[in-house]
């Protein structure tokens, strides 16, 4: 279907603001957002509509735009209801980018644009996916039956299993018969690592799932859920795609009328987390009780970091959230100094198996994190304000410790805060590194252009606690090679391995990363 014909659909009353270049392009299907930017959501050919609530500035309409004429969008239908009026700045920004712009009349709704659009895209006598879907949904909605009624619509209506998966890939809503939930989590694994959306995986065993993104109701997050379908969507029958590519839609805009709660959840945390700090215990565990947080119950305090993913330190928030998600009682996420911070109820639980959720949850999204890595810092479980301001501090330099590990995914609780790690985190960065350099940068240019491993034997030897034969033996070399590389790095160091000092220097640079 050209774009020009959807003036001819009776029902519609659509009202064409900006013919653009992208009039005579095909509509391939229907796509509704609110998010301020959705162009990594979208492929191409598709009729967008939107409320328009992502508006607050011509700024915010020029990024709206560009995305969907990035994407290759047919056109945009922006409505008006939740606005008032549709703000110059869209339709010129329509202009610059060659979109063809449309408006909708209040008393038409989005449900009746996409089902009319869907079945017109079916073809005569057939009947469009949207069309069960939506009335579907009104019965759900008002059942309450959620994402397991939404989804179990789309089966019925569309004869294709699916399942809801959270953003780590956890079934939350229907399921794919035979397909098990462990080949489930390696199959959204493999999803994330190819990174495409929507994406076709085959299953081990045989067979294939396609994974839709579910938007996350804020910028620069990875998609908050995905819908998983048994087959290759783009061998399903007319619509059936799309209609998937709807559900996701309205799945996503459940999440953002929860977004408004969670900001007000997040200011009075920050709010309680500062009277912790500035020792108001009593106006403290008043704000946390507002919060739904007993504070003479057990509450301990995790900070998370990601770095090196393309989701920058977003991610972090994404790995509490689903905490959260499993463990009720949770606080909301807040931003702080690069990374996030949550408060998790642990009745029964003490900082390790706390910080072992967390760490599963990190490891779930190791596709995502790719090259780059997650800090996990865990303080011990508080009960009351002053203990909990503990905990905060303990999470914090937790926090920092970890970052100096290695691995995807580093942690550290309470009890590494007796660690000469806690030193070393509290240096500058640059200086932990201009020391490294200084003692073992030699040891490691050594090693690259002679292919030895002088770096590895001195690892070897302090783990050895001095231990000529246990270092050889571990090494499998005779004690003579061993003695000939020792000499050689304290030739290259200026160090001496057999003083108390020196081996304290080595093992200090051996431990920065």
């Amino acid at each position: 279907m050209l774009v020009t014909e959807l003036l001819d659909i009776p029902g519609l009353d659509l009202v064409p603001l900006v013919p653009g270049p992208t009039a005579g392009r095909r509509v391939r299907g229907v796509y509704t957002t609110d998010l301020p930017d959705p162009g990594r959501y979208l492929d191409g050919g598709e009729l967008v509509l939107t409320s328009s609530t992502w508006y607050r500035s011509p700024q915010d309409a020029e990024i709206f735009v560009a995305a969907l004429a990035g994407a290759g969008c047919a056109a945009l239908v922006a409505g008006t209801a939740g606005i008032g009026r549709l703000p110059a700045s869209v339709p010129q920004a329509c202009e610059r980018h060659g979109l063809a712009l449309f408006t909708v009349g209040d008393e038409v709704s989005f449900a009746t644009v996409t089902e009319t659009v869907l079945a017109a895209l079916a073809g005569p006598g057939q009947r469009s996916p949207g069309a069960d879907l939506h009335r579907g949904l009104v019965a759900s909605m008002a059942s309450g039956a959620g994402s397991e009624g939404l989804v179990e619509v789309f089966a019925r209506a569309s004869g294709v299993w699916c399942a809801v998966l959270s953003a780590t890939g956890r079934p939350t809503a229907g399921h794919v018969p035979q397909v098990t939930p462990h080949r489930l989590d390696r199959v959204h694994r493999d999803a994330l690592a190819a990174g495409t959306f929507p994406g076709v995986q085959p299953v081990p065993g045989g067979g294939k799932l396609s994974f839709f993104p579910v938007q996350s109701p804020v910028a620069h997050r990875p998609p908050a859920a995905y819908l998983a379908a048994g087959g290759d969507y783009r061998d399903w029958a007319p619509g059936v795609a799309d209609a998937a590519t709807e559900v996701c839609a309205l799945l996503a805009m459940d999440r953002v009328a929860g977004q408004e709660r969670r900001r007000i959840e997040e200011r009075f945390l920050r709010e309680s987390i500062q009277l912790v700090r500035d020792g108001q215990a009593e106006a403290a565990d008043g704000r946390l009780r507002s919060l739904g947080l007993d504070p003479q119950a057990q509450l301990t305090a995790v900070v998370v970091s990601t770095h090196g993913s393309h989701y920058g330190g977003e991610l972090a928030a994404v790995i509490l959230d689903d905490v959260a998600e499993q463990l009720p009682g949770c606080s909301a996420t807040i931003a702080e100094d690069g990374s996030y911070l949550m408060l998790v109820p642990t009745r029964d639980e003490d900082e390790h198996r706390t910080a072992a959720r967390v760490e599963h949850a990190a490891d779930r999204l190791r596709p995502l994190l790719a090259e780059g890595w997650a800090a996990v810092g865990t303080g011990r479980p508080a009960v009351g304000a002053i203990a909990l301001r503990r905990s905060l501090d303990e999470a914090r330099h937790a926090h920092r410790i970890a970052s100096l590990g290695s691995g995807t995914v580093r942690t550290a609780t309470g009890d590494n805060l007796s660690s000469h790690l806690l030193l070393l985190a509290s240096v500058p960065e640059e200086v932990r590194q201009l020391f490294r350099d200084r003692l073992i940068g030699v040891l490691e240019t050594y090693d690259t252009e002679h292919r030895s491993n002088l770096v590895g034997t001195l690892t070897a030897f302090l783990d050895a606690s001095g231990s000529w034969h246990r270092c050889a033996e571990q090494l499998h070399v005779h004690v003579n090679t061993l003695r000939y590389r020792l000499q050689r790095i304290e030739q290259l160091t200026g160090h001496s391995l057999a003083t108390l000092h020196d081996r304290v220097d080595f093992c200090l640079a051996l431990s920065i990363r």
